[in-house]
């Protein structure tokens, strides 16, 4: 009896199937990762220069061409040593090329610095981090230095001190008498 049992034993094990699900993945459409809700700091030399806020930022770093996609859109401010925000800038949805190292800024993408006194408005601009430039062809709205210049094409260096603005439509002044005071003075 006790032989019967070992042989029912050994053949139920023997016929235990086990089966991996063997599963292939596109790296070209599935990310490698997803991060939701992120808030995090870029250092530069060991100082703290950036801080990207975004909703959904997915990264896909199996892909023949590395990037970066944010969907849901992306707020990035630059900081000087102090930690003071210097530029911000926010738009809809971003794509970031990680071996170009160019950014692909779309839908009311909005550049403010120095306080907000120069604002760049835009539905697309691109960042090339390694010529140090900001580009577009679309429509652009610039204010700086108390007037607005409004046209097709833009270029600048990173910085925003020096741009070219191609097929410029309008330039107007800035009656600094009728904008709203902080405050509501």
């Amino acid at each position: 009896m006790l032989a019967t049992a070992m042989c029912l034993a050994i053949a139920s094990c023997k016929d235990e199937v086990s089966s991996v699900v063997s599963r292939s993945t596109n790296p070209e459409t599935v990310p490698t990762m997803n991060s939701r809700d992120v808030q995090t700091v870029i250092s530069d030399n060991g100082h703290t220069r950036y801080r990207i806020t975004t909703k959904l930022w997915s990264m896909y770093e199996e892909a023949k061409e590395p990037h970066w996609v944010f969907p849901q859109g992306i707020i990035a401010e630059e900081m000087d040593s102090a930690y003071k925000v210097m530029t911000t800038i926010k738009c809809d949805s971003a794509y970031y090329d990680e071996r170009k190292q160019l950014w692909d800024l779309n839908g009311n993408v909005r550049i403010s610095s120095n306080g907000g006194s120069e604002v760049v408005l835009t539905d697309q601009l691109y960042w090339d981090q390694v010529q140090h430039k900001l580009y577009s062809d679309a429509f652009i709205h610039v204010e700086k230095q108390g007037r607005v210049i409004e046209g097709y094409g833009y270029e600048s260096n990173e910085q925003f001190s020096t741009y070219t603005l191609r097929k410029v439509e309008a330039i107007f002044p800035i009656d600094e008498s009728k904008m709203p005071h902080p405050g509501g003075k």
